[in-house]
């Protein structure tokens, strides 16, 4: 595997000394700057009324904090990253990273003891605890440090877990991150869109690995299965599950907050999908941007966009759920805004079968220039705490780093309660009662790590008790989520159950253990037959349940099954009420589009099961090169027809010429009426063919998606149109179609078309270069 090559040169210095860890230096070009002292930067926080803040560490004691995650104790775990270097260098790979372990023992919000875990890591992105050990997200490569006696020493060298992570070379600071454990006993973790890679376990073939091209993962750490939930996004650097077990996540540059759709292929910025049946991805779920979207999203920098919530990156994400704070705190979704140096606070509404983020004030606005929020967390006792990076050079340190500073701050308000931490020593029936319903979920979350992991003396059929139909949702989830933890869940009982957040839950844990379609398409893996039982109550749900979101965990649930049961299940889903739906036509598409291949006709069923106008267009484009069963499809319901023949015009934008289809007249007979310009446009292409200057427009219009336009260039080659040189130079700039304008440009046999790609050598990305 070519991730080999950045794989762990620290492990060579395994028998290092914790003296001999090498001194971080500081490569900001001003080397006078440094950031105000942490009482000066904690002091120039602007909080909430009646709100403190608190130092908990800061230099020496804690540098380039990056990440951090609890344990059940209440100690942080806190991930210091050395190597992260300015653009150029990318890593300092003479340097290390290390895992620092703090306490704040009597609970004042200051830092009473530290130790170091270990100093022997490198390109450090994340720390998560448990199953025996410490886990520690590095890529190209996902490590498990263990430590089964619990003594603060790894037992042994790290253990690689996953590795094909790739790092890409320019947009570096996209790599894996972000590990937490989710409610459902998987080990979760982001990869910004710019470092696609190849995953799998040391020594997969590539068949058997599974490629990410930017998104949400997860991998369970008893079946060592690894996949890849969501596909899109620019960064994505924080994520939290709410109350109900929905995972959300937030983003920068191309819309700050999504929830996380298994199956989901989410928009990409200045990229097309690489799955090339992706036509529209989905939008993000809030209702407002943190900058001026009149302007470039680079020009919300600085301040600019403080009005609007601060600007376009955001890192670091929580969902409070901690108790300490007012009841107004409880729920929302918090994340640092970089530029704004503040936390947006995002209240999160239920709309159709999702979510729509709505903006409330922001809080914590920081007034020290070098505040850099990579992370904010609920602790044991229900305050919030936040990273701080603490350096300057916009977000990706353009001016050098600063490896000599970090502080975590905590914000409380009022009086906080000592945590009783007797709760999770020797968790029986009473405790764990008392854990499920207890007002902070930290408690909770550090219960299912333990059970996870130990032999606890726990009476199944009492807690299966808490399983009640009249019981308050929030603890029949948690009460499923440890029943899943402990092997026992039954989730096929509860598909019917009187909360749509408990049938959802249930549908993804019965459907848990099938392998989810990957980013361009049908997983290797995937299965050709499932349960019958399973399968009559999936779909009874999809004819019946009242949910939207039930709709959705079905529709997620599409790229799971056998291809030839996905047409009768989205069949049903597709002829329910939800056409305008944010998140189903799209997500029920992603589900049907690997039949386009081996099953079209299955495809042709959903058409003639629905009236949603943007499946039919997706349906219709996606069958563009083989249309006379869709045409067939619009003659026999003219209802119909106006969407799959504009789906048909888009699968054809780009085409000059295209076959007659054998029904096309009785569709000209049939359809023209109504679709008149429709019919026009399809019957020039089925005819003599289109213009040349309408495929010029398409190709040379930046508004327009790359596929379309590529296609267009190509039948601009291909016909030797008037004036392509011209055209193939001006599209040399234009990354994803400088590849077919080289092979047009190719195509002249004169001196100055090579001097002009010479010219742009430098310029081109390797696989450009291949070219």
């Amino acid at each position: 595997m070519t991730s080999g090559i950045v794989t762990f040169l620290a492990f060579s210095a395994s028998l290092l000394t914790p003296a001999e860890f090498p001194t971080p230096y500081n490569s900001e070009k001003d080397k006078t700057a440094n950031p105000p002292s942490p009482e000066e930067a904690a002091a120039s926080f602007k909080l909430p009324e009646g709100f403190q803040v608190t130092v908990l560490a800061a230099e020496p004691e804690v540098q380039n904090p990056i990440a951090m995650a609890w344990d059940h104790k209440g100690r942080m775990w806190v991930a210091e990253n050395y190597t992260y270097a300015e653009r150029g260098k990318r890593f300092d790979l003479d340097l290390r990273d290390r895992i620092i372990i703090l306490h704040d023992e009597d609970h004042d919000g200051e830092s009473d003891t530290r130790k170091v875990f270990t100093d022997k890591l490198q390109m450090l992105t994340s720390v998560e605890l448990g199953r025996g050990g410490v886990w520690a997200m590095c890529p190209p490569q996902l490590l498990f440090i263990p430590d089964r006696n619990k003594d603060d020493i790894p037992d042994g060298k790290p253990e690689v877990v996953l590795d094909g992570f790739t790092v890409a070379k320019n947009n570096y600071h996209n790599f894996a991150n972000g590990l937490r454990w989710g409610p459902d006993g998987w080990l979760y973790g982001r990869c910004g869109g710019s470092c696609p890679g190849n995953v799998g376990v040391p020594g997969s073939t590539e068949a058997q690995r599974v490629p990410i091209e930017g998104g949400i993962w997860r991998f369970h750490p008893d079946r060592k299965t690894f996949e890849v939930l969501t596909h899109g996004t620019t960064n994505p650097w924080g994520h939290d599950w709410d109350e109900h077990g929905e995972l959300f996540h937030i983003n920068t540059v191309n819309g700050h907050l999504w929830h996380m759709i298994p199956g989901a292929h989410f928009e990409r910025p200045f990229a097309p999908s690489p799955n090339k049946l992706v036509f529209e991805p989905i939008k993000m779920h809030a209702d407002h941007w943190h900058f001026d979207r009149t302007g470039s999203w680079t020009k919300s920098r600085d301040g600019a966009a403080n009005d609007f919530g601060g600007g376009h990156a955001h890192i670091g994400m929580c969902i409070y759920q901690g108790g300490h704070l007012p009841k107004y705190w409880e729920g929302k979704l918090l994340t640092w805004n970089q530029h704004g140096k503040r936390l947006n606070v995002e209240r999160l509404e239920r709309q159709g079968s999702g979510y729509a983020a709505k903006h409330e004030p922001d809080v914590m606005i920081s007034g020290d220039k070098w505040f850099r929020g990579l992370e904010i967390t609920t602790g044991p006792g229900g305050a919030l705490y936040g990273l701080d990076w603490s350096d300057t050079g916009e977000c990706h340190d353009h001016t050098g780093v600063h490896r000599t500073s970090g502080r975590i701050y905590r914000f409380s308000k009022g009086p906080i309660a000592k945590p009783d931490f007797n709760l999770l020593e020797d968790i029986d029936n009473r405790k764990l009662d008392r854990i499920i319903q207890h007002p902070n979920v930290w408690f909770e979350r550090q219960a299912r790590l333990i059970l996870a992991y130990s032999n606890p003396p726990i009476q199944l059929s009492s807690v299966a008790a808490g399983l009640t139909e009249k019981g308050d949702p929030i603890t029949t989830l948690r009460t499923l989520w440890t029943l899943n933890t402990l092997g026992s869940a039954k989730p096929l009982q509860l598909m019917e159950h009187p909360d749509e957040h408990v049938r959802a839950f249930a549908i993804r844990q019965a459907t848990d253990e099938l392998p989810i379609d990957h980013v361009y398409g049908t997983h290797p893996r995937h299965v050709t037959k499932v349960d019958s039982k399973l399968m009559k109550m999936l779909h009874k749900l999809a004819q019946s349940d009242p949910s939207a979101k039930v709709r959705l965990t079905l529709s997620s649930t599409l790229q799971r099954i056998p291809l030839t049961d996905r047409p009768s299940l989205a069949s049903a889903l597709a002829s329910r009420d939800d056409a305008k739906d944010h998140n189903l036509p799209k997500l029920i598409w992603f589900g049907i589009s690997p039949l386009l291949k081996d099953h079209p006709e299955g495809l042709i069923r959903v058409a003639q099961a629905t009236e949603w106008p943007d499946l039919l267009r997706y349906i219709s484009r996606a069958l563009a090169p083989n249309p006379d069963a869709i045409i067939n499809l619009a003659i026999k319901s003219p209802s119909k027809a106006p969407h799959i023949l504009q789906g048909l015009s888009e699968g054809f934008k780009g085409w000059r010429k295209a076959p007659l289809p054998k029904n096309w007249n009785t569709a000209i007979d049939t359809l023209s009426a109504a679709n008149s310009d429709l019919i026009r446009d399809l019957s020039a292409l089925f005819g003599d063919g289109r213009a040349m200057d309408s495929l010029k427009k398409i190709a040379l219009d930046n508004n327009a998606a790359f596929g379309d336009r590529q296609t267009a260039l190509q039948g601009l080659i291909d016909a030797r149109a008037d004036d392509l040189r011209n055209i193939c130079e001006k599209l040399l700039k234009v990354r994803y179609l400088n590849k077919t304008a080289i092979r047009g440009l190719a195509s002249f046999d004169d001196p100055g078309v090579a001097k002009t790609l010479l010219s742009r050598y430098p310029n081109l990305r390797p696989d450009e270069k291949r070219t």
